[in-house]
């Protein structure tokens, strides 16, 4: 009998303990799968805007290429200028007159190479070979990258080689790796402090990035510590059409000018139906809440760096092959870090 005693206290013991374990090993399980499923961007389902009018200017002719090579043409930039002066997301609101400012800084490799990839929303009247642009320009690189301005920006930011339309390709490559967004003044990372990322492109369909926290810099503004690199997947984001209805968009480089100014010369109408989309993501979402945030840089979705590595382009891990999956084609909208408000 106590033999018996003896194996049924130790199979009790057995079943307790595997049920223990089992319920240990779903809870985790549950969790890891929560954690999967919390996305840290939210989509943006709101712009508020702001227009002031610049003077109008017009550029003579411009030599055109790619789709519209072996013609000379007229650009008239009408001067308006489309600033975001709030935004609503998934989950609360945006100010911008309270964010701390930005300066951008791009990084090329090689960095002689100055080709320049430029968007701008307008028509084109093809019987007198004339473009109407609605916003100020022709834009700088500096300036498509640092104004508050919706009406134009930089095209296929990060990719290296094969740009195309549907087959069709273009000049439209150039040799960015990493632009960073360096605050005028760091801030705490904290669920109240945010930053945006824009993006013309087809509603369901906007491009796909990595963004890290910039965690140091030196005294020339050049990161030199990152927090996570994180990957946000293309598709995954912008889901709202933020400018409607949705306007015709021309592509604009500086190839046939040797690769030197402005971008200027026609070289693709962009298929209709792209617009804007954006996402907010909460400086927490990079950095634990209370470390010191500089800013956050932005690249290409096939870099693969540590956030060791991502200090210096040079590394292997930034690739200088990327094709169309490094087509992000951001708006001249520079929003450094945005104060986010109720039911963040």
């Amino acid at each position: 009998m106590k033999y018996f005693r003896d194996r049924l206290s130790t199979s009790v013991g057995i079943c307790l303990f595997f049920s223990l374990f089992l319920v240990l090993f779903i809870n985790l399980f549950s969790n890891q799968v929560v954690a999967q499923l919390v996305p840290i961007t939210k989509d943006i389902t709101k712009i508020t805007i702001k227009t002031t009018a610049a003077p109008i200017n017009s550029v003579s002719n411009v030599n055109g290429d790619s789709e519209f090579k072996g013609g000379t043409y007229q650009l008239n930039f009408l001067g308006l200028i489309q600033s975001i002066t709030s935004l609503d997301f998934d989950g609360g609101k945006a100010t911008i007159n309270e964010a701390p400012p930005a300066k951008v800084y791009v990084r090329r490799k090689p960095h002689t190479d100055r080709r320049q990839l430029a968007w701008y929303f307008g028509t084109f009247d093809s019987e007198n070979n004339t473009f109407t642009f609605l916003a100020k320009g022709p834009l700088s690189e500096q300036q498509l990258f640092s104004k508050n301005n919706i009406l134009a920006g930089f095209d296929n930011v990060f990719t290296n080689t094969g740009a195309n339309i549907e087959g069709r390709f273009y000049n439209g490559n150039a040799s960015i790796e990493r632009v960073d967004f360096v605050l005028n003044t760091p801030i705490e990372a904290s669920d109240d402090m945010g930053f945006v990322v824009l993006e013309r492109g087809a509603v369901n369909a906007h491009d796909g990035f990595g963004i890290a926290a910039i965690t140091k810099v030196n005294s020339s503004n050049r990161p030199i510590a990152y927090g996570s690199v994180v990957m946000i997947p293309a598709g995954s984001w912008g889901k709202v059409p933020l400018v409607t209805p949705i306007p015709q968009t021309y592509f604009l480089n500086n190839i046939p000018d040797g690769g030197t100014g402005t971008a200027q010369n026609p070289a693709l109408t962009i298929p209709a139906g792209q617009t804007l989309g954006g996402v907010v993501i909460k400086t927490s979402s990079l950095l634990n809440p209370g470390k010191t945030v500089y800013g956050y840089s932005i690249f290409g979705s096939d870099v693969t760096c540590s956030s060791t590595e991502l200090v210096n382009i040079n590394n292997l891990c930034f690739s200088d092959q990327t094709k169309t999956e490094g087509g992000i084609d951001l708006p001249s909208v520079n929003l450094g870090a945005v104060k986010l408000t109720s039911g963040v």
